[in-house]
């Protein structure tokens, strides 16, 4: 034990038990996420998006890892919120265990981050999404590209809007460099109403991208 968890000890973010910031008890209560159609929410077999639903510039489906609830809800917020970053590293570790993602197959995929605007990026100091991505497509075996989409457009968090204001405000927020022919794996730490992830898959498609299928952490979603 260093110095500064000696000042500092780490405590379980669901309980505050100290030791860790997530205590094996907590750990019990992490929960698979649920297989969904993203443009309609209704179940789906590996979340493929529906026939009916499919559209161009459609998500051309979605895997969400984990519920979002205790203990990976108060994992994901002490990054997001409270700027914890050495947290990610127990986040981390729960998703290459994920039994959900040991599954996945998307050979020849590339996978992007969901990107902050430059100055939302400056004020955190980092995107959560970039730092946990990257690991990710390591453990996935598939190429890892932080550049290629952009956040053009500054927008209010999208935790405090209506459905309705948050499909509004992502409109056109991302643009995407010429990705003709290629496919990607988007990825964002939560999917709520999908409304920031289809819109930078829908920047993707319009330059060209064959495939774009959504990587959530976690959702909301029963």
């Amino acid at each position: 034990m260093n110095l500064l968890d000696l000042i500092f000890p780490k405590r379980c973010v669901a309980c505050g038990k100290v030791g860790s910031y997530l205590c094996s008890e907590d750990k019990k209560k992490i929960r698979n996420g649920p297989s969904f159609c993203p443009i309609c929410l209704k179940n789906s077999i590996a979340g493929t998006t529906h026939a009916k639903c499919k559209k161009v510039l459609n998500l051309d489906g979605l895997i969400c890892l984990f519920h979002y609830s205790s203990p990976v809800k108060e994992m994901i917020h002490e990054l997001k919120y409270r700027l914890v970053r050495d947290i990610w590293e127990t986040l981390l570790n729960e998703i290459v265990k994920s039994e959900k993602l040991k599954e996945l197959e998307f050979k020849g995929f590339t996978l992007i981050p969901t990107p902050l605007s430059e100055k939302r990026k400056a004020w955190r100091g980092f995107n959560q999404a970039e730092i946990l991505g990257a690991r990710i497509a390591n453990r996935l075996k598939v190429g890892f590209d932080p550049n290629t989409l952009k956040k053009i457009k500054e927008t209010k968090p999208q935790v405090k809007l209506q459905k309705s204001q948050r499909i509004k405000q992502v409109a056109h927020a991302f643009k995407s460099t010429d990705v003709k022919g290629r496919d990607f794996l988007l990825f964002d730490d939560v999917w709520t109403t999908g409304a920031t992830m289809k819109a930078a898959a829908a920047a993707l498609k319009r330059k060209g991208a064959r495939k774009v299928w959504g990587l959530a952490l976690a959702t909301s979603k029963n």
